[in-house]
């Protein structure tokens, strides 16, 4: 029976979209943010979540085995590894809504998330053009417009800060918020470090 060929550059789109569902999701529910439908909401990422770690396991299995794969070994391991820990602070900023029992949204929350629907989406399209690394300058673009993304994050954090700490005089939310404006900016930096890491393999295979 012939061994099932397994594409790595299709497989690391598809991990990617993981990433824009659950954070599709999440962006659902703070549009229409109801405090009842927090473990709802939660479950269904953390359902996204654990299909995403089976499918890394899944190309990492077929990897172990494989006599000679596209790109080294390593920077394949990593690129998984770097677009798994998308998925991963998506689900830990939901897990946080939920256990933090968030009850009412501050007002930076939708920009926030709103910027990481489009890093998410930009994540997605960058992978769908790294099919082909003859296609250096497009993924070039699409590596520095992440990044800039994420300076745009790096913004959006620091005066989200500064107005929670000027203007919160409860302590527990403090401490609620500073968590998840943590969670957010984290999540943000990991899809740069996804276009990243595909710029360095880009770079080694050129």
């Amino acid at each position: 029976m012939k061994k099932e060929t397994l594409n790595y550059f299709d497989s690391f789109v598809k991990n990617s979209n993981y990433a824009l569902e659950a954070c599709k999701i999440l962006k659902e529910f703070i549009n229409n943010f109801d405090v009842k439908k927090s473990k709802e909401i939660e479950d269904s990422v953390h359902k996204i979540e654990n299909e995403a770690d089976k499918s890394k396991h899944e190309i990492i299995n077929y990897l172990i085995k494989d006599f000679l794969p596209p790109i080294e070994r390593e920077d394949i391991v990593t690129i998984l590894h770097r677009i798994d820990d998308v998925v991963d602070n998506i689900d830990e900023i939901v897990i946080n809504l939920n256990i933090l029992d968030v009850e009412i949204l501050r007002d930076d929350v939708n920009e926030f998330i709103s910027l990481l629907e489009v890093c998410c989406k930009n994540l997605s399209e960058l992978l769908n053009l790294f099919k082909n690394m003859k296609n250096y300058s497009d993924i070039k673009e699409y590596v520095i417009k992440i990044n800039r993304l994420e300076e745009c994050g790096d913004e959006i954090y620091q005066k989200a800060i500064k107005a929670l700490y000027n203007t919160e005089k409860n302590p527990i939310e403090v401490i609620k918020w500073t968590t998840l404006y943590n969670c957010l900016e984290v999540c943000i930096d990991s899809c740069e470090n996804v276009a990243d890491c595909v710029e360095e393999v880009l770079m080694k295979n050129s």
